[in-house]
């Protein structure tokens, strides 16, 4: 009787110490840059990798001179994310992946570049939004049923941001019919209250990812904190 009693109680501690373990392990990493004030959560299965640039993202690399490439290198934070087994640091936004790529950098604006970027600016900074919504809108009006059941473009969000210490910027989510298929880009840009600092987080998978994995990108973009250090 006593020793079904031990038993009984070493079942029950065995339990609440697989429970607490459980529930210990971390589901988060985090990927941080102190120095910028940035951060973000992204699952521990994924895989980041911290990338030295320039990487003309949002800039036309033919008008970089070597010295302003220089400049852009010591001015950025570049780290590409990947959810995939290996991480591809050649393909940071592979069209047709099967599981999301993407980057986060912080970046400081060259001046020419800080003088003239607006908030606006900022939806067009990866991709042409604007563009790419007039030229469905012409496919509509050359073929209505076509261009509506096979759209070359679909803006699912487009939300402007403010976070604390007058970051502000925008968030869209987007789909866009390559060569390759349909891919989904998920993006947050964002300036500082000088808008001398731009900050980024995007993703981009094939829309079938997209589907499956799109909870996951969301948490991730909602935990995109910026600090900016005064």
């Amino acid at each position: 009787m006593l020793r079904e009693r031990v038993l009984a109680v070493v079942s029950v501690l065995l339990a609440a110490l697989l429970l607490l373990a459980g529930c210990g392990s971390a589901r988060y990493q985090y990927v941080t840059n102190k120095g910028a004030g940035t951060f973000l959560k992204i699952p521990t299965s994924w895989r980041h990798q911290v990338l030295f640039g320039p990487a003309y993202i949002g800039i036309d690399a033919r008008n970089v001179s070597p010295e302003a490439a220089r400049v852009l290198a010591s001015r950025e934070w570049l780290v590409g994310i990947d959810a995939a087994a290996k991480f591809d640091d050649k393909n940071l936004l592979l069209p047709d992946a099967t599981q999301p790529k993407g980057f986060v950098q912080v970046r400081q604006l060259l001046p020419e570049e800080a003088a003239t970027l607006s908030t606006n600016d900022l939806r067009n900074l990866f991709v042409s939004i604007d563009q790419e919504e007039q030229a469905q809108v012409e496919a509509v009006r050359t073929d209505p049923q076509g261009a509506r059941l096979a759209p070359h473009f679909l803006l699912f969000a487009d939300e402007v941001v403010h976070k604390g210490g007058g970051v502000h910027g925008v968030h869209l989510v987007y789909q866009l019919r390559l060569n390759n298929g349909l891919v989904t880009f998920d993006q947050t840009s964002l300036l500082d209250q000088d808008q001398t600092v731009l900050y980024q987080l995007v993703f981009a998978c094939s829309s079938w990812c997209y589907a499956e994995h799109g909870a996951e990108i969301q948490k991730v973009q909602t935990s995109f904190t910026i600090k900016p250090i005064t």
